[in-house]
């Protein structure tokens, strides 16, 4: 904190001092100047680490001129001794703040010493017996404030670290979830493209081309989304570039259309929301859908009737995306088993923007996953 910042100041009122009053001692002159200076100096970024052997210095630099003169006891300090107990009361505070714990403590329990023994200073003749004890005592109140402001300051730093820490590990996580739900989807429908085009190369080589074109289509969408999750860990470590938004309703149509091309043409969607939908609440649906989609085309039968409806009901945002297993409907193709978390993830993100997430076995068969956001 700047307002500690003082040694020019300082330095300079106790020049002014020593001009306007008798000269002390070099004893109580001396190892004010050198606690000055080393107030000054531990601003200086590169001495920092060597703020508690600077702190200790001057400590056993103040108590061993004080020792000194008390044994011929001469001008006493008046305000260059006040001067030097501000600079030495700011080291133990900044000592406090930014010092390893293993190096404050006895560095600061020198400092406390050297600032008690100042109090001494002030008296002409100095105070002997109990009245010398109640004085360093009493001077040594100091100590305690810039021990306390040293702690308080010390854990607001350590406070903003960890939200700091607290933040990235959040937009972390929520990259992690961005990948999960639209690098994911699609990869899997890269898979069961594939799988498509496998089976369709020796039977009917146009369908198989179209599949691979499709494969295409969705592995460059999948780089574009990582691209965007990189620039996003880009900017999180300070990097000036700006992420792209995320997609909303306005990419439904494009994503349904796809999923349909992918194996299940009958596929209808509704977006009908009564007004403007706020951007997270539209990203949020967004990434429902994707995740349904994704569930639908890992699980379901290839064919299943699919429906996904956005509308208002009673004044609340409402996305459904309900699949049926058609008749007869032609058998899925082997895919890959993978554990998914998506659906628990959105369910905690419609939840903190202050909606309700639901899924489960449709009435009539199938799937429904359903959320509504007020």
């Amino acid at each position: 904190m700047r307002f500690l910042a003082g040694g020019p100041a300082a330095a300079g009122a106790l020049a002014l001092t020593l001009v306007l009053r008798p000269l002390p001692s070099p004893l109580v002159v001396v190892p004010a100047l050198l606690t000055v200076a080393a107030m000054s100096l531990v601003w200086w970024p590169r001495a920092r680490p060597l703020l508690a052997a600077i702190t200790a210095t001057a400590g056993v630099a103040g108590a061993a001129g004080t020792l000194a003169w008390l044994a011929d006891p001469g001008i006493p300090g008046g305000p260059s001794t006040y001067v030097h107990t501000i600079a030495v009361l700011t080291l133990i505070t900044l000592t406090v703040r930014w010092s390893a714990v293993r190096q404050a403590v006895p560095a600061v329990g020198v400092a406390a010493v050297s600032e008690a023994l100042l109090g001494l200073q002030i008296t002409q003749p100095p105070p002997s017996g109990l009245d010398a004890v109640a004085l360093t005592l009493f001077w040594s109140v100091g100590t305690a404030g810039a021990v306390g402001l040293g702690a308080y300051l010390r854990a607001l730093d350590r406070r903003r670290v960890e939200a700091v820490r607290q933040a990235r590990r959040t937009q972390r996580l929520q990259l992690a979830r961005d990948l999960h739900d639209f690098v994911a989807h699609d990869v899997s429908a890269m898979v069961i493209q594939a799988q498509a085009a496998q089976f369709l190369l020796d039977r009917d080589p146009a369908e198989a081309a179209a599949a691979l074109r499709a494969i295409e289509e969705d592995g460059t969408r999948a780089l574009a989304s990582m691209d965007r999750t990189v620039r996003m860990l880009r900017e999180l470590e300070g990097d000036s570039a700006s992420a792209e938004p995320l997609p909303g309703l306005d990419g439904l149509p494009e994503l349904v259309r796809r999923f349909a091309d992918a194996g299940f043409p009958d596929t209808e969607m509704r977006v009908e929301p009564a007004g403007p939908v706020p951007r997270e609440v539209a990203t949020t649906i967004y990434r429902i859908v994707v995740e349904a989609l994704t569930n639908v085309r890992k699980h379901a039968p290839a064919g299943s009737s699919v429906a996904v409806r956005v509308t208002d009901e009673t004044g609340a945002v409402v996305v459904t995306v309900t699949d049926h297993a058609r008749d007869q409907a032609p058998p899925r193709l082997p895919s890959a088993e993978r554990a998914g978390v998506g659906l628990a993830g959105l369910a905690e993100r419609v939840r903190a923007l202050g909606g309700e997430f639901t899924s489960g076995r449709a009435a009539g068969g199938g799937w429904v996953v359903k959320a509504v956001f007020p």
